[in-house]
């Protein structure tokens, strides 16, 4: 079963579901390290979550996550058309929007049944307009659960927002991403019609 922000009471319940989840993994039981190994099947796990996300209609995520997963940042929506039906899904996760992502595990916890993981995200797109490539951020909270059958790591909680960048954080040098952009997103596109236009700003 996968819970998303919509199938629970409130955000707030989110949030106490979340804060009993740290709660285990601050308590003195939870004081033990994790082995390399351990370490290494987490950041696979992560690793495979960004890599289906950023697959938007063929990715598939539901092999990782734990019985009871609770998304409070689910990585879509469906747009409201005003009829019965649900209108066109949209994705929103950073990784499926960006032309090119990137991320950075910053603190991992393990404790003998949780871990908790906290990753800085990194999306990369490019204004057509402007001709530059620009960056947005967002942190993201995974809660971890080893699975008593067969010890696996799977997500148990997930949590994302968009962040600033602070000035030891940002990028630089930028990647340039024009050609991707015009090969991909921007196809339909004159760049060079663009990069004029550009000039006059």
């Amino acid at each position: 079963m996968c819970l998303s922000a919509g199938d629970v009471p409130g955000v707030s319940s989110v949030r106490a579901i979340f804060a009993v989840l740290l709660l285990l993994l601050l308590s003195p039981a939870a004081a033990a390290q994790g082995t390399g190994d351990e370490e290494a099947a987490i950041r696979t796990v992560i690793a495979a979550w960004y890599a289906e996300l950023q697959k938007k209609d063929g990715g598939r995520i539901s092999a990782l996550t734990a019985p009871g997963f609770i998304d409070a940042s689910p990585h879509y929506r469906y747009i409201d058309t005003g009829a019965a039906m649900l209108g066109p899904r949209v994705y929103t996760s950073l990784p499926a929007r960006a032309l090119k992502f990137a991320y950075d595990i910053e603190r991992l916890r393990i404790d003998p049944n949780f871990a908790k993981v906290n990753v800085w995200e990194r999306g990369y797109f490019y204004a057509f307009a402007a001709q530059k490539t620009y960056e947005s951020a967002a942190g993201t909270l995974f809660i971890l659960e080893r699975q008593e059958k067969d010890s696996r790591w799977l997500i148990l909680a997930h949590q994302s927002s968009s962040l600033g960048i602070p000035p030891n954080k940002i990028t630089d040098p930028m990647p340039d991403l024009r050609d991707h952009f015009y090969a991909t997103e921007g196809k339909e596109r004159d760049p060079e019609a663009d990069a004029r236009n550009a000039g006059k700003f």
